[in-house]
């Protein structure tokens, strides 16, 4: 046993015979915590330090390898213990990653006592009710950052709807999801873990009694008028405008750097040869994951255009019908040659017919949909109900779904979200493979590699 008293303290895990207890030991971000610590050095002053992580997604050359975090240390407070070496304090909990953190009593480097506190998830809806459509902001606090932490899972009226995570957001995740179904009460359930369907993990090796591995709200949907969400073409990213060409030498610009599919391009390009022809065209890629072929780089023409007199070329064009993420133009003369950088972001380019009759076809078309491992799908969710996902890689960009409309007349809620499609699971068991692939990311704001919208339609059944 010395011999392991001392690696402890070689380790840095052993420490005086002080001891911090809290009350509570647990509790969701917000929870006032009363502490009491005992066998300090009297007359010490020790700083309480909170200890958490620095998390991140990883995805490197196009393919997600999951989560990589290094520890944190943050100094909360100032804290004295009197004479007989005893000190009382309280803290709140900060809005951090959930699950067990440590926190400390530390006098210059050393540790002089330790203490675990578990963040717990809290569920919060806004508003708790409203007619068919409304809004529904869902905000978990507390979400983890590791494998079997990392996220929880959404149902609806036991339907499943998607999956919240918060690497990128500290632990906090928030979603809107539509009310939708019978006037009423309806559940919205989260259930933990990072895999879709485990549901007794009150008896997994990785369960934490101090946290609920469910936990649920009530949503009362109220007779009224349905709430519709906004046109499809205000729910895409905002178009960023392009900073000013400069430089020395041949050149090439634009009013905006980023843009839908048809959204049109003014391009000036400066320091050509007088009255020369100028080839235009773009880097982009093509192929496909799945059809044995694999996929390239490609140079993608947009045609031969003539500078004027001054050596200027202007023209206006549309935002390529291609796949998301930057594009590099480049416009050439011999060997005179300059270049720009533009982003393709997604959209919806149609949906519909609506109204359509009970069990018709339904057309949704997107465009400017991406290619990589985490952004070359999007996850269809029905009335708060999982339908699966659709893949835009091979067809450049256009994703077209055909969709059965429900029986029930009224109106229904489709929503379109980002998701990673395929990677490296970085579980910690090597047969563990797809875990969270292919899920509706819904607070997608914390999606991993691209910057990705969600889209809200709605269609009537009568």
């Amino acid at each position: 046993m010395r011999w392991l008293m001392l690696l402890l303290c070689a380790s840095g895990l052993a420490f005086a015979q002080a001891r911090l207890t809290f009350t509570p030991d647990h509790g969701p971000v917000g929870t006032r915590v009363e502490a009491r610590a005992a066998g300090l050095p009297p007359g010490a002053t020790l700083e309480f330090v909170w200890f958490s992580a620095e998390a991140r997604w990883v995805v490197e050359n196009a393919l997600y390898l999951g989560v990589k975090a290094g520890e944190t240390k943050t100094p909360v407070l100032k804290v004295t213990a009197d004479a007989q070496g005893q000190a009382a304090f309280s803290f709140v909990v900060p809005e951090d990653y959930g699950y067990v953190h440590n926190t400390a009593l530390v006098a210059g480097d050393k540790e002089v006592a330790r203490q675990g506190f578990v963040v717990v998830p809290q569920l919060t809806l806004s508003p708790t009710s409203g007619p068919l459509g409304t809004p529904i902001t869902v905000k978990v606090t507390g979400l983890g950052y590791r494998f079997y932490e990392r996220g929880r899972h959404l149902y609806y009226d036991q339907k499943y709807t998607g999956w919240l995570t918060a690497i990128s957001t500290k632990g906090t995740a928030v979603a809107t999801v539509r009310a939708a179904g019978e006037v009423g009460p309806h559940l919205l359930e989260l259930i933990n873990g990072p895999r879709r369907g485990y549901l007794n993990g009150e008896q997994s090796p990785n369960y934490i009694p101090a946290i609920p591995y469910r936990t649920g709200a009530v949503f009362t949907l109220t007779p009224g008028p349905a709430v519709l969400p906004p046109d499809p073409a205000s729910q895409a990213f905002a178009r960023e405008p392009a900073p000013p060409a400069s430089g020395a030498g041949p050149r090439l610009g634009a009013d905006f750097a980023s843009g839908t599919v048809g959204s049109l391009i003014n391009l000036l390009g400066q320091g050509f040869p007088a009255n020369a022809p100028v080839a235009l065209s773009y880097r982009s890629v093509r192929g496909n994951r799945v059809g044995g072929g694999g996929w390239e780089e490609a140079e993608v023409p947009l045609g031969t255009f003539a500078a004027d007199a001054q050596g200027q070329l202007r023209l206006t064009l549309p935002t390529p019908d291609d796949l998301e993420g930057e594009r590099v133009f480049t416009a050439r003369s011999g060997e005179v040659q300059a270049r720009f950088t533009y982003r393709i972001t997604p959209s919806v380019a149609s949906f519909g017919p609506s109204p359509v009759r009970p069990g018709g076809e339904l057309r949704l078309n997107l465009k400017g949909t991406g290619w990589t491992g985490t952004g070359n799908i999007y996850t269809l969710v029905l009335d708060n109900s999982y339908l699966g996902y659709a893949c835009g890689f091979n067809t450049r960009g256009d994703i077209t779904v055909y969709l059965t409309a429900p029986l029930q007349p009224g109106w229904h809620y489709l929503d379109l979200y980002p998701s990673i499609y395929e990677g490296k699971s970085d579980a910690p068991t090597a047969t563990t493979t797809n875990d969270h692939f292919q899920l509706p990311m819904l607070h997608h704001q914390d999606h991993p590699g691209e910057r990705l919208p969600a889209f809200h339609l709605a269609f009537e059944v009568r």
